[in-house]
């Protein structure tokens, strides 16, 4: 599986692409897609899913680009944060002072250990809410797409239609996985699990 990365929107999100063979899946479309559109068709990629991570505007502002450009791909989204989903476009209103579109509704809600295929590849679905209700992250052949549940030395805030506690709970289960993972969070560099187990404060401080 190859995993690629466009910088996108006015909080410079991280978008994914995930191609196994001549198929993708998105992962967050967080602003502008046209960098990422123009790589797909040049690639001839099929565009299978398209995955929000959670709702919050800056994760699904692409989503109606996509779907216009590939109206077969299926957008996904944890039915948890269809409240977010609906009033994104309130959100980046008051936020930003950004007028966005209402995002189209999801195809179909993803859940704990769910799995998607992807050409000769599988995803699995891990729910990690705190950052929201219905945040979660993607596992995906040694990599993990974390959202804004856990960044390179810190963690999502939780005052956005969130939870601490659940929060506390999410990055134990996150402590669970294999040190070798490597993060793709939503925003901000890339990191290594491992290395956030021993050095993301959040992390420490959430050994019981």
């Amino acid at each position: 599986m190859q995993v690629k990365n466009f910088i996108t929107g006015p909080l410079a999100t991280n978008s994914y692409l995930l191609i196994s063979g001549k198929e993708g899946i998105i992962i967050d479309a967080g602003g502008d897609m046209s960098e990422l559109i123009n790589f797909i068709r040049k690639e001839g990629i099929t565009i299978k899913y398209i995955i929000a991570t959670h709702g919050h505007f800056d994760h699904v502002i692409g989503v109606n680009q996509l779907k216009s450009e590939f109206p077969s791909s299926i957008f996904l989204i944890n039915e948890k944060d269809l409240g977010l989903l609906k009033k994104a476009n309130i959100m980046a209103s008051s936020i930003l002072n950004l007028t966005i579109s209402d995002i189209v509704k999801p195809d179909a809600y993803i859940k704990d250990e769910e799995e998607i295929k992807i050409g000769q590849d599988k995803i699995k679905v891990i729910e990690t809410p705190g950052h929201t209700m219905g945040s979660i992250c993607v596992l995906a052949n040694g990599y993990i797409f974390t959202g804004d549940t856990l960044f390179y030395g810190t963690v999502g805030r939780t005052d956005l239609g969130g939870s601490e506690k659940l929060l506390r709970e999410s990055l134990e289960k996150l402590r669970g996985l294999p040190d070798e993972l490597v993060v793709y969070p939503g925003h901000g560099p890339f990191t290594i699990l491992g290395y956030e187990k021993i050095k993301n404060p959040f992390l420490i401080d959430n050994i019981p």
